[in-house]
């Protein structure tokens, strides 16, 4: 009804660039919620910026260190390398 009312799309497209704040967050925090890609990268950028090594952000985050490595390639600076190891 209120789709119709208010004259809204029935259909509505997720944004894929979208950022779930809180779920970050929670990631960042040490819980396990489910991110989008967006929402990976953004957690790992935090957590690169705190310092953390590929290792350990992996583990915290609960996803392999190759990905990790993939998206610090997309958030960080060219040339700003991390340790590998914790």
């Amino acid at each position: 009804r209120v789709v119709v009312l208010f004259g809204l799309p029935r259909e509505v497209e997720p944004d894929p660039a979208y950022v779930d704040v809180v779920a970050v967050e929670l990631a960042v925090a040490g819980h396990k919620p489910r991110l989008t890609p967006v929402e990976e990268a953004r957690a790992v950028a935090i957590l690169l910026r705190r310092g953390w090594s590929d290792t350990r952000i992996a583990e915290w985050l609960g996803m392999r260190q190759s990905r990790v490595v993939d998206l610090r390639s997309t958030v960080a600076p060219a040339g700003a390398r991390r340790k590998a190891v914790a």
